[in-house]
């Protein structure tokens, strides 16, 4: 075997011997375990809540510690306790299930320590086949399964006193609400149960909550007997994925995203 034959298989090791670029590793979303709710003011009702128990997605997170997170809520599994506010919610007039069936939110990259220690996420909110860039509030929750992860610390991950997190003001326009004046429409996303509650060994809990303007989206009926705003919150457990894989193309992408964030499910039936 010549020299040159000897360096280029050489070489060949080597390059084979590398990490794919794009790598990255995956938290499945378990869809037996994860829910999404919403919140909207009634005039005379006060606030009404429901919850859409079907969704999938994961979290992605690459080399560089970030994370991306992907969901999609099927609308058709809306639920509410009154059965004629279900079908309004689920009709043309409001979500419009039969027409848009799933609601899909796609983060940007954010530090993947912001799973464990809170804080603000935006994507783009799809819902009734119009899209909008939304930000969203990440609760800190204690996860022990971060640790390992690129860019996760311990220490990022709050102890099980200090989980309760504090309603998240934003500053988005489209999300503007003071800390005291959420507090004053009801509590935030996940009760307090859902907040402080263990999860099982080898899962994490991903809390997350805000609203959005439904008029933005399509939704203008009602507008003097039904509040703008729908709060939304997204419960989610996720769990480590068996296998690393290549970071997806446009061409092979992960279904879609989906809908986070806020409304009090104290008044739905036990799950």
């Amino acid at each position: 075997m010549t020299r040159a034959w000897r360096w280029l298989l050489t070489a060949l090791c080597c390059v084979c011997a590398l990490p794919a670029a794009g790598a990255t590793a995956s938290l499945h979303i378990d869809p037996a375990h994860s829910h999404a709710e919403f919140g909207v003011h009634v005039l005379w009702f006060g606030k009404v809540v429901g919850r859409l128990d079907a969704l999938h997605g994961r979290v992605r997170i690459d080399a560089h510690g970030q994370a991306r997170v992907e969901v999609v809520v099927d609308v058709r599994s809306l639920r509410m306790r009154n059965t004629d506010y279900e079908a309004f919610a689920s009709g043309r007039g409001f979500f419009d299930s039969a027409r848009y069936p799933a609601i899909d939110f796609r983060s940007v990259p954010f530090p993947v320590k912001q799973l464990s220690a809170g804080g603000p996420v935006e994507g783009a909110l799809t819902l009734r086949g119009i899209t909008h860039t939304v930000r969203f509030d990440l609760l800190p929750q204690p996860c022990a399964l971060l640790a390992g992860t690129s860019g996760a610390s311990t220490t990022d991950t709050p102890t099980a006193a200090s989980s309760v997190a504090p309603a998240v003001a934003t500053t988005a326009p489209a999300l503007a609400a003071s800390a005291s004046s959420a507090a004053g429409t009801a509590p935030a996303v996940a009760t307090t149960q859902a907040v402080t509650a263990p999860a099982d060994r080898g899962t994490c809990r991903v809390l997350a909550r805000g609203y959005i303007e439904r008029s933005r989206f399509g939704m203008r009926g009602h507008r003097f007997i039904i509040g703008d705003r729908i709060e939304l919150g997204l419960v989610l457990r996720v769990r480590r994925s068996s296998v690393t894989q290549a970071t997806p193309d446009a061409t092979n992408a992960a279904p879609a995203v989906a809908n986070p964030a806020v409304a009090s499910s104290a008044n739905l039936p036990p799950r």
